[in-house]
């Protein structure tokens, strides 16, 4: 489970540095501390880090991979390595979504007998 936990870890880390790279720090921070979500038994609070991963796939790293793709056409430049890494980057960031499934089954599955501790 350890390394559902460093996945979610190092993609909002990635936003987070995006955020700052452009000197947003109201976003930026948010970001850094979106994995304290995974401490919380919540169910409520990891449906909320994947919506937000998820949103962020299209309106992060889609317009940032739209945009930078598009100034390097204008400047004559070579793009397609940069579109890779984007897609890659959004891909990451999907299987980030995907490991909070795999911690809310792991969770459901430990906390069964008895009363569940996840709400």
């Amino acid at each position: 489970m350890w390394w559902r936990m460093l996945w979610i870890l190092i993609a909002c880390w990635l936003l987070s540095a995006h955020f700052l790279r452009y000197e947003q720090i109201t976003f930026a921070i948010p970001f850094a501390l979106a994995p304290l979500a995974l401490l919380f038994r919540s169910l409520y609070l990891l449906r909320l880090l994947q919506i937000v991963l998820f949103i962020s796939v299209f309106t992060v790293w889609g317009v940032t991979a739209f945009e930078t793709v598009q100034i390097r056409l204008e400047q004559e430049t070579p793009w397609l390595r940069l579109s890779f890494i984007m897609i890659a980057v959004m891909l990451f960031t999907l299987g980030a979504i995907m490991c909070v499934n795999g911690i809310l089954r792991i969770r459901k599955q430990k906390f069964s007998w008895g009363r569940s501790s996840l709400r």
